[in-house]
C-alpha cells in the first residue's frame, strides 16, 4: 500500500484535494502576478516610480476592459486543463466532457436557462433582504444606473469565464471525487468548504462569510450532483457574480448569510415535496 495510493491503484483523494489546491492557487496568481510584474517592469523603465508604476499596474489589469476579459477567458481554458491534467496525467483516465458535466443533452438549454432565473432570483433577494435590514436604500433602477453594454459584456466574459472555470474544478473534478469516496453528504460539503476557503483567501473571513459562502456553495452542489449539468451551476454561478459586481448594489455579510440559508433551506423542501423537480435536473442518461 502506497502512501499516495490505495490498494486499488488510485491516487488518494486527500493528495488529489492538495494538487487541486496548488493548481488553483497557481493559476489564480499567475493569471494576475505576471502581466502586473510585467507591466511594472515596464513602466519603472519609462520612468515611473516603482510604488507608481505598481498602482498603475493593477488599475490596468485589473480594470481594464480587454485584459479582463482576457484574464476571463484564460480562467475559463485555465480550469479545463486543470481538470484533464488531474484526469489524464495524474489518474491516468481518459477525459471526456461528460465527466465534469459539459456534455450537449437535450436539457442543457434548459439547465442553462433556469441557472440563469435562479442567479436572478438569488440577486433579487439579495436585494429585498438588504433593504429590510436597511443596508440599501436605492432601488433597482438607480443601482442600474452607469451600467451600459460595453461594461456588462465584459464583465460578462470575465465571469462567465471564471464561473465556468471554478465550477470545472470544484464541481465537475472535485465534487465527483469526494462523492464516489465519501458519499453524497460529505462529498458535496467537503468541497463547499475547500472552495469557500479558497474563494475568499483574498477576502475578509469570518464566521459569518464562512458560513454564509459553506450554504451556498452546499446549494449549487446539490444541484450539481442532481443534474450531473454543469451548465446549469456554471450559468447560475457566472450570472450571479455578473450581477453582483456590475449593478451597484453592495449586500452585507449578515445579508448574504440569511439569503444562502434561505436558498439552502427552500431547495431541500422542494426537493422533499416535489419529485418531478428532481427528475427534472436529473441526468436523463
Amino acid at each position: 500500500m502506497s502512501v499516495i495510493r490505495n490498494d486499488s491503484g488510485e491516487v488518494r483523494l486527500a493528495w488529489r484535494l492538495i494538487l487541486v489546491i496548488l493548481l488553483y492557487v497557481a493559476v489564480a496568481v499567475l493569471l494576475r502576478f505576471i502581466p502586473i510584474r510585467l507591466l511594472t517592469a515596464s513602466l519603472v523603465r519609462d520612468g515611473m516610480t516603482q510604488g507608481s508604476a505598481l498602482e498603475r499596474a493593477n488599475t490596468v489589469i485589473l480594470e481594464d476592459p480587454v485584459w479582463s476579459i482576457v484574464i476571463g477567458t484564460m480562467s475559463g481554458l485555465m480550469g479545463l486543463l486543470i481538470v484533464w491534467f488531474l484526469v489524464h496525467v495524474v489518474e491516468r483516465s481518459k477525459f471526456t466532457w461528460k465527466t465534469v458535466g459539459l456534455d450537449w443533452r437535450r436539457n442543457s438549454p434548459l439547465l442553462i436557462l433556469m441557472g440563469t432565473v435562479l442567479a436572478f432570483l438569488l440577486f433579487i433577494a439579495y436585494m429585498l433582504i438588504g433593504h429590510l435590514l436597511g443596508s440599501s436604500g436605492s432601488s433597482l433602477s438607480a443601482s442600474l444606473m452607469g451600467v451600459g453594454i460595453a461594461i456588462f459584456f465584459q464583465k460578462f466574459i470575465l465571469y462567465i469565464g471564471m464561473g465556468f472555470g471554478e465550477e470545472v474544478v470544484f464541481r465537475g473534478y472535485v465534487q465527483t471525487r469526494a462523492v464516489a469516496r465519501l458519499g453524497v453528504g460529505w462529498g458535496v460539503l467537503v468541497t463547499a468548504v475547500v472552495f469557500t476557503l479558497l474563494h475568499q483567501i483574498t477576502y475578509n473571513l469570518s464566521p459569518v462569510t464562512a458560513l454564509s459562502g459553506i450554504m451556498l456553495w452546499i446549494t449549487i452542489g446539490v444541484l450539481y450532483h442532481l443534474s450531473k449539468s454543469l451548465y446549469l451551476v456554471g450559468m447560475l454561478h457566472g450570472v450571479m457574480n455578473i450581477l453582483l459586481n456590475t449593478v451597484n448594489f453592495e449586500i452585507t455579510d449578515v445579508g448574504g448569510m440569511i439569503v444562502h440559508a434561505l436558498a439552502l433551506l427552500i431547495l431541500v423542501i422542494v426537493l422533499r415535496l416535489s419529485p418531478r423537480v428532481s427528475a427534472l435536473l436529473s441526468d436523463p442518461t
